[in-house]
């Protein structure tokens, strides 16, 4: 269903516009100011209703205005007075509709779809208007897939501490399966030591003592043989305590040589090293702990990975069943792609031919679509848009600036003075 009749009187800019479309193309020209866009703005105003309605739709200096738009079935009038507008819509047979404007938006879709204000749109607006157009509603799985995603960072943040934490505790090999000890034990070995010799040491010089003592009676001995006679009593004693000291003498050696000195050269470079070992144990019981850590958070992002994964199968499978108004349109990662190009990224041709495809399948059955910035185009965009548009069978109303009378529907001062040259009296 296409326009086959567009009238505005005193609206917006125009002041008597009658127009008969001849082809697909409906080209209206003329300089800035004349009234070309109140054309297209007629037909929205027409269609869709008090949205798009501005608060003085009356040409200045009028007090009142109307728009008539004729389709194959349909005649649809929009009047205008001061303050109000009324609507009234007439089907072939002369019955009046009944809630025109219930009618209207049933039948139009989205009339005011502009493909070149699509190609301009954001990428995050392009897609709520392209998922809208198959059909297919992702944002539970883009919440879901968003969640899991600042889950997995979380995740992926501690697991990168935890790797930096574990590489500053070594594992030392040397001290893998050794407990860690105490310098106060150490210490009370040393301290037991070195009394233990000191001990070893007063014996020594006491047995020492000994044998000089026992040397020293041996020569009174001799003096003492000198006087034997006399000093019989004296020399038998001192036999006996000689034979006693050497017994003790005896005992003494024998005793301090089966029990030698401590060797503290051992505990002292135990001592000297004991924190560094300790330090060691204490760096490979950090490290196991934290291996430990970082392969159960390893599971846990590789767990996340493989939920994300299962939410983007379950985009594609969506995607997949869902009708495509262009063959090699398609939804990934939260944008539209082209034969898996991101839109941005498609030629200027490309994003026309697609932002076509996607308008015409908004409007399926009111075949309308409106450029307002036609003068944008250039004439390989624009023998692409008339190609396509010709071979889909729409009508497409489009505006463009230029003082050359002899193009399209030529607006001055809001009426048509011209037709493709042709002058209009």
């Amino acid at each position: 269903m296409k326009i086959i009749k567009l009238t505005a009187e005193n609206v917006m800019k125009l002041s008597a516009v009658e127009i008969v479309p001849q082809d697909n193309l409906i080209l209206i020209t003329g300089e800035n100011g004349a009234g070309k866009s109140s054309v297209l703005d007629s037909i929205v105003m027409a269609l869709c209703g008090k949205a798009t309605i501005p608060d003085e739709p009356i040409k200045k200096g009028s007090d009142k205005g109307k728009i008539v738009v004729e389709l194959e079935d349909y005649r649809i009038e929009r009047s205008f007075t001061k303050g109000n507008s009324y609507l009234k819509i007439e089907n072939s047979n002369g019955s009046t509709v009944k809630s025109p404007q219930k009618f209207l938006d049933d039948l139009i879709g989205k009339i005011s779809f502009d493909p070149l204000e699509f190609m301009n749109q954001k990428p995050e607006d392009q897609a709520e208007i392209f998922l809208s157009l198959i059909g297919v509603d992702v944002k539970a799985l883009d919440a879901e897939e968003e969640a899991l995603r600042n889950e997995r960072t979380m995740v992926g943040r501690d697991l990168k501490k935890a790797e930096a934490f574990i590489a500053s505790h070594p594992l030392f090999a040397d001290v893998l399966n050794v407990e860690e000890q105490s310098i106060g034990d150490l210490s009370n070995q040393l301290t037991q030591a070195l009394q233990y010799n000191q001990e070893w040491d007063r014996q020594q010089e006491e047995n020492e003592g000994l044998k000089l003592h026992a040397a020293k009676h041996r020569r009174r001995i001799e003096e003492i043989d000198l006087e034997i006679k006399k000093l019989q009593m004296e020399a038998e004693s001192l036999d006996v305590e000689i034979n006693t000291m050497k017994e003790t003498y005896r005992e003494k050696r024998d005793y301090l040589e089966g029990h030698p000195k401590w060797d503290i050269s051992d505990l002292q470079e135990q001592m000297n090293n004991l924190e560094a070992v300790n330090e060691k144990i204490r760096s490979n019981r950090t490290h196991l702990e934290a291996a430990e850590d970082i392969k159960e958070t390893k599971i846990s992002y590789d767990n996340l990975t493989k939920q994300i994964e299962g939410v983007d199968a379950k985009r594609k499978e969506l995607l997949s069943s869902a009708p495509m108004p262009v063959p090699g349109l398609s939804f990934e990662s939260g944008r539209i792609t082209y034969n898996g190009i991101p839109l941005a990224q498609c030629s200027d041709g490309e994003k026309l031919m697609i932002s076509l495809g996607i308008s015409m399948a908004l409007n399926p059955t009111l075949r309308v679509l409106r450029i307002k910035d036609g003068s944008l185009l250039d004439e390989k965009n624009r023998k692409i848009i008339y190609d396509r548009i010709k071979d889909k069978d729409f009508q497409l109303w489009m505006e463009s600036v230029s003082s050359d009378k002899s193009v399209g529907i030529f607006i001055e001062d809001g009426s048509i003075v011209a037709v493709n040259g042709q002058a209009v009296a």
